[in-house]
């Protein structure tokens, strides 16, 4: 009889010693799960990379064809959200011209623009993101520079006599927007060539009776619009 009760009371400590045991090892896998956040929050970085383009149009140009106006520019672009990309652009330009009454005109000197282009390609869903760009924008464009005019004749018809003079250093300012529409292309990898064509228009037209000068740098040979292509090589970092 002693021998059962003993034996009962032992079997009654071990069943309750594994149900503790049990409950302990169970609090810290319901902690653990507990812990876990239910989801993971990705921010999407707005700065993407930027691109350094030069423009090899003028200088083919200038090299294959006899022109009297030059013009260099470069500039540096960024990519934000692969969906815009703000771009600033710096060149200098400049003009050597005889017009058809012997005139002369020269000038040089830098010019600048500021903008922003919006990708128009679409990516697909599912598929990899396109390095290859189709851009639509707009550009602000200022220059300020000095010209010559040389050898400018006036007739008096009364006295029979002719006067010639010249104007030099004559300083002036222009300032045009541009609607662009381009297209980029990576060739191999970070490296882009693509061509951008241009309608430039001023904004602010000489007063009547002030000169207005041949050639602006950056804008081209002057009047109320003008067109204007460019080649473009570029480096992505």
């Amino acid at each position: 009889m002693y021998k059962f009760l003993i034996i009962s009371i032992l079997s009654l400590f071990s069943v309750f010693s594994t149900q503790a045991q049990s409950k302990q090892t169970n609090k810290p896998e319901t902690a653990l799960k507990k812990s876990k956040p239910d989801s993971v929050k990705v921010s999407t970085p707005i700065f993407k990379n930027l691109r350094l383009d030069i423009d090899v149009a003028p200088v083919l140009k200038n090299i294959f064809a006899a022109d009297d106006t030059y013009s260099f520019e470069t500039g540096l672009q960024a990519n934000l959200l692969n969906k815009y990309y703000p771009i600033i652009e710096l060149g200098y330009g400049g003009a050597n011209h005889t017009s058809s009454t012997d005139i002369g005109f020269i000038t040089n000197g830098l010019f600048g623009r500021i903008g922003l282009d919006f990708n128009l390609l679409k990516q697909k869903e599912g598929k990899k993101l396109s390095s290859n760009l189709i851009l639509a924008g707009l550009r602000l464009g200022y220059s300020k520079f000095n010209y010559d005019l040389t050898n400018i004749v006036i007739n008096n018809d009364y006295w029979n006599e002719k006067t010639q003079y010249d104007i030099l250093n004559e300083s002036t300012s222009k300032l045009w927007f541009e609607i662009v529409f381009g297209v980029k292309v990576e060739i191999s990898k970070n490296i882009y060539m693509g061509w951008t064509i241009r309608n430039k228009r001023t904004i602010k037209e000489a007063a009547l009776g002030t000169l207005n000068p041949w050639f602006a740098p950056g804008y081209g040979i002057n009047s109320l619009s003008n067109i204007g292509i460019n080649y473009m090589i570029g480096y992505k970092f």
